[in-house]
């Protein structure tokens, strides 16, 4: 396609933004994103990506009612700019230059919208998939698209204007502007970018040919309202998470763009200047230098005694009975959109776990998503609650046939990602009303069936998405779910796991609830450093092979060698620091046995049923050690466990065979 009438004022449409999602342990972190452990990137979208696009001087819209593609539209005017004396405006610099073996892309000196290596600058919003983000840029008196007029020891860097606004969009609101760069192998002697920015937190994107699927490689950059100069090597370049794993090769550069994304609860205005962007050559990139020193490990001694950890209730034998040996179904019916509409998992993957020795399977789904008036429910114009019984019964009824066929026992568990339950919701009467309502009418389809292996999870990592939600707030909501099933089933063992995430800490603080047939869970991804490493929607993304067990011949004394740069947030890398404290299997016992001398004292069982570590960036050697310690660990405290994943990042399953080691490693198999 090429455009022949260039318009300003307008946004490209037509950038894909293929949805791929990824849940719970696949997306999540401090959640985000970072999610806690097990949050997701559900919430991690494809943003749209400039990869198919074709450059121009302004943003452009296509008509799809034209006979032609290449037909331009223009669309709402926006303020033409004013000339500006730079010498007139605060002073905010300088910055500095590049000069150097590598290439200026452009200073904007020319105070038009070419760069030095030939090309258009475009940009794109979110538009194409419902979203109702803006973005702007100054115009002259001719309405073509100029930079703006600055004082930072330049007279002009490209100005973004936008506002992020969700509209309808499912995902978190976004806007982008770039150029693209002719392809040639030359480009290999690339090493990394940097420019100088002023304004709100983005992404830079550097874009190849090789990446098909929109997981472009890219760095992240906090808000700065001074001038702050990015530095990007491209070997900390990490792609979004969501799509296949492609090594960066400069040879194959495409394209150079940025993007600001905003938030699904609130409309965010903001604006963003970019001035003298310029890619170094690969000699000029700052080499990584020792900061670490290699320690002996420090294993903590922990001791305990039979009584500690003994729990008499007979719930202990049915959760030994039932819950040990699971797996849960991930990247699914627990999405930010994941109502059911096909059976991505059904009765054949239910058969391959049990004939692999697996006992268990949690089905995080997100109930809600099924009650048809839940918004007008909540709002407290409709009084009784409806449901989309046909499609919530086909799941729910056909993974209790299939687990029963196969011998499995079935965890139903409300499993929300989108996280509607939280700071805001936790204190509104109807929205815990709707929850209850919503168990209560899960609970009643359910309450002859004489399965004792049938278990109701209230609600997964209660806002999951920044764990703000105290454990008093939850509480009364757990209590409320809790009441409401009891009304019509008072058979089937209900779960519960505390709030931040299921915390174990916040769990050994609490007193049980007054219903007897109570399991209660704890969730566990420590050490986080090694599990987490590679995690585009945790603090993580760039780390890379921490080997497990920390071993002193494995390690090195340039963090770099891990993935740490500039960029890198000084909790990860002083947690990076001391792993020498934390990679062992002695200090994950410390955390999880807290737990269970919690649950002893009071007699109740617990059960994990989430912990595992990302396939990206570790080994499958250390891998293989993590499980191993975390299976031993379960079987000493005699802790039924559920594995995060079945497929994808977190997976103990691929190609529909049990992955090599893992016999071993979980005491499964055939």
């Amino acid at each position: 396609m090429q455009l022949k009438k260039i318009y300003p004022k307008m946004s490209i449409l037509g950038i894909a933004a293929a949805m791929a999602f990824t849940a719970c342990g696949d997306d999540n972190a401090e959640a985000t994103f970072a999610n806690a452990p097990g949050t997701s990137i559900a919430d991690n979208p494809v943003p749209g990506s400039s990869s198919d696009m074709y450059p121009t001087s302004s943003d452009a819209v296509l008509d799809p009612t034209s006979s032609s593609s290449n037909t331009i539209l223009p669309t709402e005017s926006s303020s033409s700019a004013t000339a500006v004396d730079p010498s007139t405006l605060p002073a905010e610099g300088p910055i500095t230059m590049p000069a150097g073996l590598g290439t200026l892309v452009d200073d904007f000196e020319d105070g038009d919208n070419m760069s030095k290596i030939g090309d258009y600058w475009y940009t794109y919003n979110d538009n194409d998939n419902d979203g109702a983000s803006i973005i702007t840029t100054p115009l002259n008196e001719e309405e073509n698209i100029i930079p703006g007029r600055v004082n930072n020891g330049s007279n002009y860097a490209l100005q973004v204007n936008y506002t992020l606004d969700r509209g309808e969009y499912a995902y978190d609101p976004y806007v982008g502007w770039g150029l693209q760069i002719a392809p040639d192998d030359a480009n290999g002697r690339y090493g990394g970018l940097t420019y100088w920015y002023k304004g709100g937190a983005h992404e830079v994107h550097v874009e190849i040919t090789d990446v098909e699927d929109y997981d472009v490689h890219l760095a992240k950059f906090p808000a700065s309202r001074t001038w702050k100069q990015a530095v990007v090597r491209f070997k900390d370049l990490v792609q979004g998470g969501w799509g296949k794993e492609v090594t960066f090769d400069a040879k194959h550069l495409m394209a150079i763009s940025f993007q600001a994304k905003g938030n699904k609860s609130k409309v965010v205005t903001d604006s963003l200047f970019i001035d003298n962007i310029y890619l170094q050559d690969s000699s000029e990139v700052e080499k990584d230098q020792p900061d670490m020193e290699i320690m002996d490990p420090v294993i903590p001694t922990v001791t305990f005694t039979d009584a500690e950890i003994t729990v008499t209730n007979p719930l202990q034998e049915k959760a030994m009975k039932y819950l040990n040996k699971g797996v849960n179904f991930t990247n699914w019916l627990e999405n930010a959109d994941g109502k059911f509409k096909s059976f991505e998992f059904g009765e054949k993957d239910v058969q391959i776990l049990a004939e692999n020795g697996f006992k268990s399977l949690r089905l995080p789904i997100d109930l809600d998503l099924y009650a048809t008036n839940r918004d007008a429910f909540i709002a407290g114009t409709d009084t009784e609650l409806k449901f989309d019984d046909d499609t919530l019964f086909l799941v729910l009824d056909s993974f209790v046939e299939w687990t029963a066929k196969y011998n499995m026992s079935l965890v139903i568990d409300y499993h929300e990602y989108d996280n509607s339950y939280n700071v805001t919701t936790s204190k509104d009467e109807n929205y815990i009303k709707m929850m209850a309502e919503t168990w209560k009418h899960v609970a009643a389809h359910y309450a002859e069936s004489t399965r004792e292996d049938l278990f109701f999870e209230l609600l997964n990592e209660p806002d999951m998405s920044n764990g703000k939600v105290t454990s008093a707030q939850w509480t009364i909501a757990a209590q409320a779910m809790i009441d409401a099933i009891r009304t019509v089933d008072t058979k089937h063992t209900i779960l519960f796991g505390d709030a931040q995430w299921y915390s174990i800490s916040l769990l050994t603080r609490r007193t049980p609830f007054t219903d007897d047939n109570i399991i209660y869970v704890i969730h566990t991804y420590e050490p986080f450093v090694f599990t987490h490493q590679g995690g585009s929607w945790t603090d993580y993304a760039t780390i890379h092979d921490i080997p497990f067990p920390y071993d002193p011949a494995k390690w090195s004394t340039i963090s770099g060698d891990f993935g740490v740069n500039k960029n890198t947030k000084t909790a990860v890398k002083n947690n990076i620091k001391n792993y020498y404290k934390t990679g062992s299997k002695e200090a994950i016992l410390e955390q999880i046995l807290k737990a269970k001398k919690w649950a002893a004292t009071n007699n109740v069982p617990v059960i994990i049923n989430e912990f595992g570590a990302l396939n990206l960036r570790s080994s499958a050697e250390s891998r293989i050690n993590y499980l191993t310690a975390m299976r031993e660990i379960c079987d000493t405290l005699q802790i039924p466990w559920t594995h995060w994943g079945y497929t994808g990042n977190f997976s103990v399953i691929e190609n529909g065979k049990l992955i090599e080691g893992l016999d071993k490693a979980l005491g499964v198999g055939k």
